[in-house]
């Protein structure tokens, strides 16, 4: 096919027009040097065929690079984004692999950085980093290693103090809620339920009495509309228990109340 024009387009891309049905081609900059078209006044199909396949892998090399620009990336990440953007299996390893020819990926060093990003930044526990890590395309064995480069005592330091953070925020809860609360809490972010627990047993949990004395004013209110004498008392009892006050703290405030009367 003859050549007619070239034209510069956008993103080192060039336009080729031919002579033959008004029909053209875009190719990179870097293909158009290789094949020495401006040097060409025409080119045969075969040789059109093979630059589209070396623009496709530029094309799929660049998007790569595109892709890692705004933040570090995994081989996986990155095969499953150039898979979305439909390009072969081929062409993406061969993407890969240019990538960490010129030390622009590297899954080792992603490893170390994002366990200690994650350690560093984050509050999640080890059992949540080594599922996102494994979602990243990591085996389980090399993940656990590195998380061991971390002692058992820094993730029980950083837990607890997690813990007495969160515990801060607990204004109106009962002891045995708090507890429920910090366990199921901490569990969703990746800690062993044993770790935690261990950690809430070390520590002396705020017994929240005012909230106790505001629930049970509120409900006593509420229920007296309803019920009289040891029906009030039994239906009161229930509710604050179903709270997670103990039955001690519930007697002492219902106490209270009847003195009141």
């Amino acid at each position: 096919m003859k050549i007619k024009s070239y034209k510069k387009l956008k993103n080192n891309m060039y336009k080729i027009d031919f002579m033959e049905k008004d029909t053209s081609i875009t190719l990179y900059d870097d293909v158009i040097l290789k094949y020495n078209l401006l040097l060409k006044k025409e080119i045969s199909d075969k040789e059109i065929e093979e630059m589209q396949k070396e623009n496709n892998r530029l094309s799929c090399f660049y998007i790569a690079l595109k892709y890692i620009s705004f933040k570090n990336r995994s081989k996986e990440e990155i095969r499953k984004y150039l898979k979305k953007q439909k390009y072969e299996e081929k062409v993406i390893e061969d993407a890969i692999l240019k990538l960490e020819d010129q030390h622009l990926i590297n899954d080792q060093e992603f490893l170390k950085m994002f366990v200690h990003d994650q350690f560093s930044l984050t509050k999640n526990g080890p059992k949540k980093i080594e599922y996102k890590l494994m979602q990243l395309g990591f085996k389980e064995e090399e993940i656990k290693n590195e998380l061991a480069l971390i002692s058992k005592e820094e993730w029980l330091k950083r837990l607890k103090e997690s813990i007495l953070k969160k515990i801060k925020t607990y204004k109106k809860e009962s002891t045995s809620k708090i507890k429920e609360k910090i366990l199921y809490t901490f569990l969703n972010e990746g800690y062993e339920k044993g770790d935690i627990l261990h950690i809430l047993e070390s520590i002396d949990l705020p017994k929240n009495t005012e909230g106790l004395k505001k629930e049970a004013q509120k409900l006593y209110q509420k229920l007296s509309l309803k019920y009289q004498g040891q029906d009030l008392w039994y239906q009161l009892k229930g509710k604050l228990y179903t709270k997670g006050f103990t039955s001690s703290e519930i007697e002492e405030v219902i106490q209270e109340l009847k003195n009141k009367e």
